[in-house]
């Protein structure tokens, strides 16, 4: 059985599609969109269901990915069961993506959801009579609480069984529009592709001049005419032939042409359907709600005065970032350190039971020196990751970081971009490839694409560490401090100066505005944060035995070969002799522009190497970061600092910035922007502190 999982953004889905799943998730891309799909298993009853918690969506017209795919998932794929989930506080706007789903789907069950609040602000829906009105099942849901999502999908699986009835969900339209409606079902009664569609559904969209339908249409004409497509033709008179059939009128276009001659056109019917929609929810609202003093101020309404308040919200804002930070960075650190000495101890015995069983040096040279310092210094910095990704998710599924991208906005607007890309930026300090993936959420093609060449200026958390560190290591005391926070100020001075160069460089016709929904603030469960939060750890495991293994043991080999010589004779040496152009200029050694180049495999894998080229065993990231004091000098240090904080984006990041623009011309063009601003910078640093007179 297969059961869509469809409503509005922040209606509480994701609570309801994690409840009844669990860890039987899978998460990727929709085939050809760059929206998150997410589908579950669930076993009931001896029946095997597949759930698909299909986007947020506020319609189910062809204006962004999300409703097109929702749509098309629906129409397409035909589930046997439809679960509407409706945020019961604000139930007039949910109900309006309820009637277009019930245009499509026969069975249709609606999970009223968010009872308590809509309790709390003085609403009391009577479902029984919400059922009657839209003659489909209504199940009361707390899904914060876990209250009533079983219910939800038992009567999803009852309804899913029945056999198929005729679709419930006409709206009845003026008599006017009806007369019109009416007409177009007449046109398509005899097309073949009807047969694919609800006919009224079809006429609708006909009228409306969705550019959808009229595409499929137009891709599927010429196979009914012409045996032979374009690409596989081989006589030139067929493929003039394709060109015509495709530009042949499609069914309806007549009608349309006599309705446009009438001040009938694509506007005016879209309007017409949506109000006729919103009389109809508001016709049958009173036989199913009451509130009582709508006027009192809700929990959200109370809060909000402070936190979105040009006055408060800036500083609250700052303070919960603080929190977040300090969290991720300075409370975690003894966890790190706990990991760090527990691989160090781990390696200790692994080369003992080597020596023991008398292992040549070099496997244990191997263990020791590469496999566990290089993943074993970068595995230190997972409660860092863990701990930044459930503030994330805490945030996202209280409701405050719609609230922090509405007070960033001021500030996006400024460099020319949209407010929800505080959204991306805010996730790169996480990690870059999470951040240029939340760029979905930006509608304008090009607002997404400068977010994403901007994003990897962004520090993530394995850079962060790896920062930290060697600024510990050389700023000790309140000079750290000072040291960290003029690195992220400059920081942010170039992702503005960026912002605004790429607006230049990225043209841009029209500007769109910031519409988005703020919705109320709950407790999220902890299902919600520690199911997110686990996945995004997992996947930085996964990394941390696969690309930094392998870059571990490939720096392990480059540095310990050929046998029998110095460090500076080995292979590695040689390949920083080969980059000493770049480095010299900027006060580097060679062990430094060889961790600078395996760095692109992933960000944490400088740190690895480093331990690896200094002779550090498995052992504290700080130990790595005070055995480079003996070859660099603090001014050295600050500007390895400033080119590792800004240089080429990792491995990671650069596929998803490729697949996420689909441009390998964009994506090698921030690359390259990348490196040059990165070493520009460096140079800039490190020569300006030699004519201040810093050694």
């Amino acid at each position: 059985m297969k059961i869509a999982l469809v409503g509005n953004p922040n209606v509480g889905k994701s609570t309801v599609f994690n409840a009844l799943t669990g860890s039987n998730q899978q998460v990727g891309n929709w085939a050809g969109k760059t929206v998150e799909r997410k589908s579950g298993l669930i076993k009931r009853a001896n029946q095997q269901i597949e759930l698909i918690d299909l986007p947020g969506t506020y319609s189910l017209t062809a204006y962004s990915q999300e409703e097109i795919i929702t749509r098309e998932y629906i129409l397409r794929e035909k589930p046997d069961v439809v679960m509407a989930m409706i945020d019961a506080s604000n139930i007039e706007r949910n109900l309006y993506l309820v009637l277009q789903i019930m245009e499509l789907s026969p069975r249709v069950v609606i999970g009223l959801n968010m009872m308590d609040l809509a309790q709390s602000a003085g609403i009391t829906i009577n479902t029984t009579q919400l059922a009657l009105a839209l003659n489909v099942p209504v199940v009361e849901i707390v899904a914060a609480k876990g209250k009533g999502i079983e219910e939800f999908l038992t009567e999803a699986i009852r309804v899913g069984m029945l056999e198929l009835d005729p679709l419930q969900g006409e709206v009845s339209y003026p008599e006017e529009l009806e007369q019109r409606i009416r007409a177009m079902e007449g046109q398509l009664a005899d097309n073949a592709e009807v047969t694919r569609y609800p006919l009224r559904w079809l006429a609708l969209k006909r009228l409306e001049r969705d550019p959808e339908i009229g595409q499929e249409w137009k891709s599927s004409t010429p196979k009914s005419r012409n045996s032979k497509n374009k690409d596989a033709c081989c006589d030139p008179g067929d493929a003039v032939n394709y060109e015509l059939v495709e530009t042949v009128a499609l069914p309806g276009d007549e009608l349309l042409q006599t309705y446009e001659a009438e001040g009938w056109g694509k506007d005016q019917f879209e309007m017409a359907f949506a109000d006729a929609k919103y009389k109809y929810i508001s016709q049958i609202l009173p036989s199913f709600r009451t509130h009582e003093n709508p006027s009192k101020p809700t929990w959200t309404d109370l809060l909000d005065k402070w936190v979105l308040s040009p006055i408060w919200g800036y500083p609250i804002m700052f303070l919960v970032l603080g929190i977040v930070f300090w969290g991720s960075f300075v409370a975690s650190a003894p966890i790190g350190g706990a990991v760090s000495q527990g691989m160090a101890w781990a390696a200790d015995v692994i080369v003992s039971i080597l020596q023991w069983g008398h292992a040549p040096d070099f496997l244990q040279s191997l263990v020791r020196d590469g496999i566990f310092a290089g993943v074993g210094a970068v595995l230190a910095f997972v409660p860092q990751i863990a701990i930044f990704f459930a503030f994330f998710s805490f945030m996202q599924d209280s409701g405050y970081l719609a609230r922090a991208a509405f007070l960033g906005d001021r500030f996006m607007q400024l460099m020319g971009l949209h407010g929800k890309s505080f959204f991306s930026l805010v996730s790169g300090f996480g990690c870059n490839v999470p951040g240029i993936m939340a760029t979905r959420t930006l509608e304008d093609p090009k607002d997404r694409l400068i977010t994403m060449l901007i994003n990897p200026l962004i520090p993530c958390v394995p850079r962060l560490g790896v920062m930290s560190a060697v600024v510990a290591a050389f700023f000790p005391g309140s000079r750290g401090s000072v040291v960290m926070v003029s690195l992220l100020l400059l920081s942010m001075i170039l992702v503005m100066f960026s912002a605004l160069f790429f607006r230049r460089v990225v043209k841009q016709t029209e500007r769109s505005a910031f519409v988005m929904e703020l919705p109320l603030y709950h407790i999220p469960t902890l299902r919600n944060i520690l199911l997110p939060t686990w996945q995004k750890t997992y996947s930085f495991l996964r990394r941390a035995w696969t690309f930094i293994l392998v870059a571990s043991i490939v720096v392990w080999v480059l540095s310990s070969y050929p046998q029998g010589v110095s460090m500076n004779a080995t292979w590695a040496a040689k390949m920083g002799g080969w980059l000493s152009f770049i480095g010299e200029p900027l006060g580097f050694d060679w062990r430094i522009m060889v961790a600078i180049v395996f760095g692109f495999t992933a960000k944490e894998t400088t740190l690895s190497t480093l331990g690896i080229l200094y002779g550090v065993a498995a052992n504290a990231s700080q130990s790595i970061a005070q055995a480079m004091t003996g070859a660099m000098t603090p001014l050295r240090a600050y500007t390895f600092l400033v080119v590792y904080m800004l240089y080429i984006p990792c491995l990671a990041s650069v596929v998803t910035t490729y697949k996420e623009s689909g441009s390998l011309g964009w994506t090698s063009f921030g690359v390259a922007y990348n490196l040059i601003l990165s070493f520009v910078m460096g140079w800039i640093v490190f020569h300006g502190g030699l004519a201040l007179g810093f050694q």
